[in-house]
């Protein structure tokens, strides 16, 4: 990680919401700017990114993860964009930096804190493959560029049923969203590839094998039937029990296909840079 890697800024919904009042954009570029600099061109798409995302989470239609919909009304949701036109403020370094942070607030204060990262700006014409296949590079990049070496509990394999994805030390519980899903309605919560972040604090006490996480796994899973008019896939795995596999939550197919053998799309080796 460069050393004057600019860190993009996290954004608590306070700072959404005054964005999304204001129609507020960042400013526009510098035509002094030397041209050595990334051009600071305004992300005139985040506002209504974060309002569709907003909506979607707070819409009388039930979103069914509970704890997502309660993080939204509480204030508990944190925020960032990555934009590929904007490497230095808001390409994958500052996403890094990003993270660091986010995991400092997630330890402290309210329990379940996710972090929400917008990929942007929207593109209407993409698919979920592609999208799947970003989602998997952004992974592989920003584990590049960890600075604390992968936790000793747990496996480096990607193919060992007990894998996460970890960063700074610790597993984290990460999926990707996208426009993409048609079937799948729950993984779609807005118009560009969206990233939600969760240390495992949030898990604290809902764990798969206690009986509050088996409750709540029951409780979200008769909600997605409802929501997405198709069953819960397969990875998210029997309620009663802890998931293995976890990475195949990360990034659901559409129906309810599971890939053959565990061949993981993550590979440690990064491609970025």
């Amino acid at each position: 990680m460069t050393a004057d890697a600019l860190p993009l800024p996290l954004l608590s919904m306070a700072d959404m919401a005054k964005m999304e009042r204001r129609g507020s954009r960042p400013r526009p570029p510098n035509p002094s700017q030397s041209q050595h600099h990334s051009p600071q061109t305004p992300l005139d798409w985040l506002p209504d990114v974060y309002t569709t995302f907003a909506q979607t989470l707070l819409s009388p239609s039930a979103y069914p993860c509970h704890f997502g919909v309660q993080g939204q009304q509480r204030g508990h949701n944190w925020f960032a964009a990555v934009d590929s036109r904007l490497p230095e403020s808001h390409g994958v370094p500052a996403l890094a930096h990003t993270l660091l942070a986010f995991r400092e607030q997630a330890w402290s204060g309210p329990k379940r804190q996710s972090l929400v990262v917008f990929v942007g700006p929207p593109d209407p014409d993409a698919e979920l493959a592609y999208h799947h296949a970003q989602f998997w590079q952004l992974l592989r990049d920003l584990s590049a560029l960890d600075p604390a070496p992968w936790p000793d509990s747990v496996p480096h394999r990607a193919d060992d049923p007990d894998w996460q994805w970890c960063f700074a030390g610790e597993p984290w519980f990460v999926f990707a969203s996208s426009p993409g899903y048609r079937a799948r309605r729950s993984r779609d919560l807005g118009p560009c590839l969206t990233l939600v972040f969760q240390t495992g604090r949030v898990f604290q006490g809902i764990g798969g094998s206690t009986v509050a996480g088996q409750a709540a796994k029951r409780r979200v899973r008769g909600r997605l039937e409802e929501y997405d008019g198709i069953g819960p896939h397969p990875a998210l795995g029997d309620p009663d029990f802890s998931s293995q596999y976890k990475w195949r939550q990360y990034a659901l197919p559409d129906d309810q296909t599971v890939p053959a053998g565990p061949v993981c799309p993550f590979r440690k080796e990064s491609t970025h840079g």
